[in-house]
């Protein structure tokens, strides 16, 4: 699989959340294109994510000009067809995890053939039930790693020695070192 997440080669739907976030997190666009492959893509924005964009104030144009710029993929806008819109309804049946704005941007995924890029947890369950490939940028690998950094031991070992300064300057012994020696630093 290498660098990339599994999917559609050509193609991929995104839904309404993903275009805000590229607008409020810039960085977004750089992470999508570490983890999947753009070239020779095309980036759908469909008729209702269009609607729920306007909707919440935000420019779609602007948006599609950022995910071209930060992928470098080509950008449809299209629209909900009727088979499409009846596809939508049928979802909406047969996910509880569904809202009507949702289903039409899933029914568009599905006839489209592309990969749907959301952060909507409902969205992504119902895709994955519907058998369309589905990425989740709030859950790309860069995400988790931030999360699980440790400390090191030398930092556990100064933090330690600043809350109790007087219980390690009775284990450290000072010298004078000569050129060439070695500090050798025991602590029980």
């Amino acid at each position: 699989m290498g660098d990339t997440l599994a999917g559609s080669k050509n193609g991929y739907t995104c839904d309404t959340n993903v275009g805000i976030k590229f607008c409020e997190t810039p960085n977004l666009g750089n992470l999508l294109a570490c983890r999947l492959n753009f070239k020779d893509s095309e980036i759908h924005l469909n008729s209702q994510v269009v609607i729920e964009t306007e909707k919440n104030n935000y420019d779609i144009e602007l948006i599609s000009k950022l995910l071209h710029k930060s992928t470098g993929a080509n950008i449809i806008f299209g629209e909900i067809t009727d088979d499409m819109q009846n596809d939508s309804e049928y979802l909406l049946r047969f996910c509880e995890t569904l809202h009507h704005g949702d289903s039409q941007i899933l029914a568009y995924a599905r006839a489209t053939k592309t990969t749907l890029i959301t952060c909507d947890k409902g969205l992504v369950t119902a895709a994955r039930f519907c058998g369309v490939n589905v990425v989740n940028p709030s859950i790309l690998p860069c995400h988790e790693i931030t999360k699980k950094v440790t400390k090191s031991k030398f930092h556990r070992i100064v933090k330690k020695t600043l809350a109790k300064p007087s219980q390690t300057k009775q284990k450290v012994k000072l010298f004078v070192l000569e050129p060439g020696q070695k500090i050798i630093m025991i602590l029980s």
